[in-house]
């Protein structure tokens, strides 16, 4: 399996930035990789065993279940539906606690391709738009048509804002 992880530390507390992660009515404000995302079921909070719908804006999507989650540190997913040249996915997003003010947030997705030695040649394109995807949504100095930033959003949200 191939692996991409980043971390970036943030001025919030580990609280806050579990909790915007995860909070889908909120997701669009900070995920310019996205131009759709929700809890699928009726679900109304990420939960084990919860679906999400993540669209892209290349029109790609994914139905992932929650795995694991463990507010305010661990939520993990794994791929069941997705696009044709993804074999295997699963992600998992860790916030630390350094310390009452400041977090460190790591995210880690891991995935497998179809296609032998045609998935092996696209390897690249893919990895190349999971990390504009992560660097996009870290990115502090976005251009004015980009959506703001996690971190910029976590910069100036107060934690009463974070409810839909």
């Amino acid at each position: 399996m191939k692996t991409i992880r980043s971390a970036i530390n943030i001025a919030q507390p580990q609280e806050l930035v579990f909790d915007l992660t995860q909070n889908y009515a909120k997701r669009l404000e900070w995920d310019p990789y996205l131009s759709e995302a929700y809890l699928m079921k009726n679900a109304t909070a990420p939960a084990v065993g919860v679906d999400a719908y993540c669209k892209n804006r290349n029109g790609s999507v994914m139905v992932s279940r929650y795995i694991s989650f463990n507010r305010p540190s661990v939520a993990a997913v794994n791929m069941i539906k997705g696009p044709k040249i993804l074999k295997r996915f699963s992600g998992a997003w860790n916030v630390h606690k350094i310390d009452e003010q400041h977090s460190e947030l790591i995210f880690t997705y891991h995935f497998d391709l179809r296609w032998g030695i045609v998935g092996s040649l696209l390897t690249p394109e893919l990895l190349s738009n999971l990390v504009y995807g992560i660097q996009a949504a870290f990115s502090v100095d976005c251009s004015s048509s980009c959506l703001p930033s996690l971190k910029m959003t976590l910069l100036t949200t107060k934690v009463n804002k974070l409810n839909p």
